[in-house]
């Protein structure tokens, strides 16, 4: 009888172990299929008002649906899918109020991780100036000046201590990939756009991280109208499309 209690205790404890494992790369599998969508909607391979169809996305990514629920049930909770009762999920249709919403608080966050930053804020000078020299090369597309504007503003945050808000401020990132398109229009200033990052990356320099935090707040707050320029072309171009 004691033979057979080890053995049962030996079972549940392979049971205990083993089932953690099998957790850990369900969890995986979740996040890597999260990441991959991410990159889709980031592309434009995924279109804003579409309708996920689960099927055709599974096999696409070479997985089963259980995962794939998984992944957008998530990423419906960060806001970068919807969820649509009895119709699966839908990537958000493009809205100037979610800019509205967004675009402040994402200008908030980046001044706040800045001021956290303190004094190490000032070793990302040198690399905050080259990305926005970069910028104004004659041999990039519009897409790759928009992804330039992001590792930007992501290096202008890359010394925040903190680390809840830097999940915070990466999730409100991809919540916002979706109007990137405003850069590939060509709706967006280049020009402007440079000016008040030099003069948010001499703020830096100085130590004078309050006036950086403010201007960059104001900076991204001017973006709202960028992006509302953008989004009235879109409808205006939808709508002549439209016409017989």
């Amino acid at each position: 009888m004691a033979i057979r209690n080890r053995d049962l205790a030996y079972c549940t404890l392979s049971t205990f172990f083993r089932e953690p494992t099998l957790a850990i790369r369900r969890h995986t599998l979740r996040a890597q299929v999260r990441d991959e969508l991410v990159q889709w909607l980031d592309h434009g391979r995924l279109k804003p008002g579409e309708r996920l169809e689960e099927t055709r996305l599974a096999r696409s990514l070479g997985v089963s649906r259980t995962p794939l629920r998984e992944a957008l049930a998530g990423m419906a909770e960060d806001g970068l899918v919807e969820s649509v009762p009895n119709r699966g999920f839908r990537v958000p249709s493009l809205s100037l109020n979610v800019v509205q919403d967004l675009y402040p608080m994402l200008g908030a966050f980046e001044g706040l991780a800045l001021r956290l930053a303190g004094s190490r804020a000032r070793e990302q000078v040198h690399r905050l100036e080259e990305i926005n020299a970069r910028m104004s090369s004659e041999h990039l597309t519009a897409r790759q000046r928009h992804q330039l504007d992001q590792v930007w503003h992501e290096t202008v945050t890359a010394r925040n201590p903190n680390q809840s808000l830097a999940g915070e401020l990466a999730r409100l990132r991809q919540r916002l990939i979706h109007y990137g398109g405003a850069w590939e229009q060509g709706a967006a200033d280049v020009r402007t756009s440079q000016a008040e990052h030099a003069d948010i990356t001499a703020r830096i320099a100085e130590g004078a991280l309050d006036v950086a935090a403010e201007r960059l707040l104001a900076h991204w707050i001017r973006g709202i109208k960028v992006v509302a320029h953008w989004l009235a072309e879109r409808e205006g171009a939808g709508a002549a499309k439209a016409m017989p």
